[in-house]
């Protein structure tokens, strides 16, 4: 991507500025600029954390077995994911409904139907998130994480870019997030997208 921006700045910079220097020297600053932000977008953390680095392998592993009993059992109570609201057309027509009649529709969704209880999320979602291909995409891509700890709660959000980036979009990341019970279990307790 850098490749292309940097190709079509040259070719543009020579059509558009012919002798302006001062407009030249601005480009090549904008492109500067530019391409620090692409490098620092690159610095996430990696899993090192042998204790982190075990809770994604282990998910992975119960998801490639399709191991319902052993999602369950690593599952909060319930599972906080949007996406499980507009899995199917008749879901998509149901939340288009909510929205065009209840004003309290945003409510609804983020203070209540976003909590997938775990067994209506393994019964309705899970197979259908859940395919071969996209496990092979979380396994296959890189994973960085956000290590979070508020109010004694540690909360890790582990992140895959699901979908890359191109010159049009800027790609997608699907997160995982775990939380630290006062067990030492770690429970999965929201699954999202970015954007």
């Amino acid at each position: 991507m850098l490749n292309e921006l940097l190709k079509y700045a040259v070719i543009n910079l020579n059509k558009n500025f012919k002798n302006n220097i001062a407009m030249k020297q601005r480009f090549f600053f904008i492109v500067f600029l530019l391409c620090m932000s692409v490098q620092s977008c690159k610095q996430d953390k990696k899993i090192t954390n042998v204790e982190l680095f075990t809770v994604w392998s282990n998910f992975l592993n119960t998801l490639e077995k399709n191991d319902k009993v052993a999602f369950k059992k690593a599952s909060g109570k319930t599972i906080r994911c949007y996406d499980c609201l507009e899995n199917t057309p008749s879901e998509v027509q149901k939340m288009i409904l909510l929205r065009d009649t209840d004003s309290l529709w945003y409510d609804k969704i983020y203070d209540d139907l976003i909590y997938i209880p775990v067994d209506s999320f393994i019964l309705k979602d899970f197979d259908l998130l859940f395919n071969p291909q996209f496990v092979q995409l979380l396994r296959d891509n890189e994973t960085t994480f956000i290590d979070d700890n508020e109010n004694n709660v540690r909360t890790v959000h582990f992140l895959v870019t699901t979908t890359p980036p191109t010159l049009n979009f800027e790609g997608g990341q699907h997160s995982f997030s775990f939380v630290k019970k006062a067990d030492g279990q770690w429970t999965l307790n929201e699954i999202s997208t970015i954007p």
